[in-house]
């Protein structure tokens, strides 16, 4: 069992964490690319790769938000 606001904690960390790792992770891709003698078919599909995580990572912030809200209204305090 979890306190409601423990929980809210430790949702918002992890949401940061994602978001933080993911641009990381990303930029330093990009930057390999730019040096890489990897032909452009498959730079080009490493960048949609990289695009398709950064939409989930959206997809994943709206239903972190979507949780949050639920958990707030709710009148429990412990999960």
């Amino acid at each position: 069992m979890i306190e409601k606001k423990e929980l809210l904690k430790k949702i918002s960390a992890i949401e940061q964490s994602e978001e933080s790792v993911i641009a990381i992770y990303s930029n330093h891709i990009q930057h390999v690319l730019r040096y890489s003698t990897l032909g452009k078919d498959v730079q080009g599909e490493i960048l949609r790769m990289l695009q398709e995580l950064n939409s989930d990572l959206e997809g994943h912030k709206s239903t972190t938000k979507q949780l949050i809200e639920s958990i707030v209204k709710s009148g429990k305090n412990v999960f």
